[in-house]
C-alpha cells in the first residue's frame, strides 16, 4: 500500500504525487511527466486525493469516485472522451488494454470491482463537498489529510478494495 492510501497520510498532496509517479518506475507508463495536459494530472490528482494506487481494479474504482465525488462529473466524461481521441498517447493506451484482456476481460474486471464500487459510491455520499476535479496549483502544498478532512473524503481500507 502507497502511503497516499492511508486515511490520514500527512504529505502534500505534492509528495503524494511525486510518490504515485514513482511507482510507475517498474511499469511501462506515458502518462506522466511535468508536462501533463491538465485532464491528465487531474486523473492523477483524484487517484491521491481518493487514495487509489495503480491496478485496472482501482482504475475502475475511481471512475466512482470521479463520477460521484466530482464537481460537474459530466463535462469530466465528455472531456476524456475528446482526450482520448486527441491523445496518440492515451489511444495507444486503451488499446493496449484491450489488447491484452479483451473486452470481456476488462468487462469482468469493472464487474469484479462492483463491491468496491458501491463502498466508493456510499462514501461519495457522505462527502461535506464535492472534489475539484481540475485542481487548483495551490492544493500541491496542503496536506492530504486536510484536504480529506475539508471534503470528506474517506479512502477504502486494503479489505474494502479486495485487495
Amino acid at each position: 500500500m502507497l502511503e497516499f492510501q492511508k486515511q490520514n497520510c500527512d504529505l502534500t498532496l505534492e509528495e503524494g504525487l511525486k510518490i504515485y509517479y514513482d511507482a510507475f518506475e517498474d511499469q511501462e507508463s506515458i502518462l506522466k511527466g511535468d508536462t501533463l495536459p491538465e485532464f491528465i494530472f487531474g486523473h492523477d490528482c483524484t487517484h491521491v486525493i481518493f487514495g487509489l494506487g495503480l491496478s485496472l481494479k482501482e482504475e475502475a474504482i475511481l471512475d466512482t469516485y470521479t463520477i460521484y465525488g466530482c464537481k460537474n462529473s459530466i463535462k469530466i466524461i465528455f472531456k476524456a472522451a475528446g482526450q482520448i481521441f486527441k491523445s496518440k498517447e492515451l489511444l495507444g493506451l486503451y488499446k493496449k488494454l484491450i489488447s491484452e484482456h479483451g473486452i470481456i476481460g476488462l468487462l469482468r474486471l469493472v464487474s469484479s470491482s462492483k463491491k468496491s464500487k458501491k463502498i466508493a459510491r456510499i462514501k461519495t455520499k457522505k462527502m461535506k463537498k464535492k472534489w475539484s476535479y481540475f485542481v487548483p496549483k495551490s492544493y500541491l502544498s496542503y496536506q492530504i489529510n486536510d484536504l480529506r478532512d475539508e471534503y470528506g473524503i474517506s479512502v477504502l481500507t486494503e479489505k474494502e478494495l479486495g485487495l
